[in-house]
């Protein structure tokens, strides 16, 4: 009896167990490379903070003085007047507009390799409030194409510069639209994943993809050709870390309120738009978001009573990755930092061995930036630290996978 025949003979338990068994092959076979940032830079707000206005610049250090000169000079006004340079970039080669059964839509970004006809596709999903736009999304974007791989940024409703149609936005748990988005790849004409499927996401995104992958499981591969995901500043669960985000002066102060600012202009708007500006409304709990200090308060007063959970934790229980990772059948890595001040390094759980997760000691949250590398040393620059590891991985998985 042949290999195929065997596996069309078990049980869906036997044959999940089977994929994992050689998924975990290909993941503990990746040689990572050591993080090695630069004693003066490896604070975590620092790492976290510049991650956003400072990538293109401070990936890698290999001039102290040059990297000084630009933090001042370039760093400080940028997080000063908080430039992020978020809302355009002439990177993307086409956006392409998908329409959703609840009549609203959500925009894709594509950047193609030099052969996009035989490239495998990576779609990369972003975090809270970030878009296609954001500094790590086009360093994903420009590491993955250098290893030969076309790519699909996905952005969340109403994140792409356009607010959605529908009082119906995103959380950490929403795998609707990436579904939906899977699903059209695979009934494309184009055959757009026969060259093979990858996910790759960062912090809310991240949870996202592997949350989507375990509850997908076989069909991740089976129906969808996905054969290895990539992320970075991973949740697993966010009742490991929401107490992080209201703990910690610094985190509520400096994080969170420009995320908040972002956030109360889409409950505005949904007032506005949905509600006839009826600051009463049942819809969510409008007075409850506009004075939110903490994200848990606007999750609970916006999240919650949009997607129908009854509170805070009904939501972070039934949105955490931590419950489908089981199941996921296709190699994963995942690169977090031990500093990361979202995520309680104590409370990191165990991860099944499909999972390759590295831990860099620095690095804060999506920083992991000022690279030590040596003058003449060969290593790609193309992006910074992270995303060119995950890119690694993610060829390493090409080069490796069944065919």
């Amino acid at each position: 009896m042949e290999e195929n025949d065997v596996y069309n003979s078990q049980t869906q338990q036997q044959q999940l167990s089977y994929r994992q068994e050689q998924a975990s092959r290909i993941a503990s076979s990746f040689v990572s490379r050591d993080y090695n940032p630069h004693p003066w830079f490896r604070n975590q707000h620092v790492q976290t903070i510049l991650g956003v206005f400072l990538r293109d610049e401070c990936g890698y250090v290999t001039n102290l003085l040059e990297t000084i000169s630009t933090i001042v000079t370039k760093g400080l006004p940028r997080v000063v007047t908080d430039d992020n340079s978020e809302s355009s970039s002439e990177y993307w080669d086409q956006r392409i507009r998908y329409e959703t059964p609840d009549d609203d839509f959500f925009d894709v970004d594509y950047k193609y390799a030099s052969s996009p006809e035989k490239a495998p596709l990576v779609i990369v999903v972003h975090g809270l409030e970030s878009n296609s736009n954001s500094s790590l999304c086009l360093h994903m974007a420009r590491a993955y194409v250098d290893q030969g791989m076309n790519v699909a940024c996905i952005n969340f409703r109403g994140c792409s510069g356009e607010l959605n149609r529908t009082m119906k936005p995103y959380h950490a748990g929403f795998t609707d639209d990436l579904k939906q988005y899977l699903t059209i790849l695979s009934e494309d004409d184009n055959n757009k994943i026969n060259n093979g499927l990858y996910l790759s996401g960062f912090s809310l995104g991240a949870n996202v993809v592997m949350k989507t992958l375990g509850e997908l499981s076989l069909d991740a591969v089976e129906k969808y050709n996905i054969q290895g995901a990539a992320v970075s500043g991973a949740p697993f669960s966010l009742n490991y870390h929401w107490r992080c985000l209201i703990d910690d002066d610094f985190n509520r102060n400096v994080y969170a309120n420009n995320l908040l600012k972002s956030m109360k202009k889409k409950v505005q708007y949904y007032t506005d738009t949905y509600c006839n500006g009826d600051t009463e409304t049942t819809a969510l709990n409008y007075w409850k978001a506009m004075n939110a200090t903490t994200i848990p308060e606007m999750e609970e007063a916006m999240i919650c009573p949009l997607f129908g959970f009854t509170d805070l934790f009904d939501y972070y229980d039934r949105s955490a990755s931590l419950n489908e990772i089981e199941d996921i059948a296709v190699p994963l890595y995942v690169l977090n930092a031990q500093d990361d001040p979202f995520f309680r390094f104590s409370e990191c759980p165990s991860t099944p061995p499909i999972i390759r997760f590295e831990q860099t000691p620095y690095g804060g949250h999506l920083g992991h930036l000022f690279h030590q590398i040596e003058q003449g040393d060969g290593s790609s620059r193309i992006s910074s630290f992270a995303p060119i590891e995950m890119a690694r991985f993610l060829n390493h998985v090409q080069e490796n996978r069944s065919l």
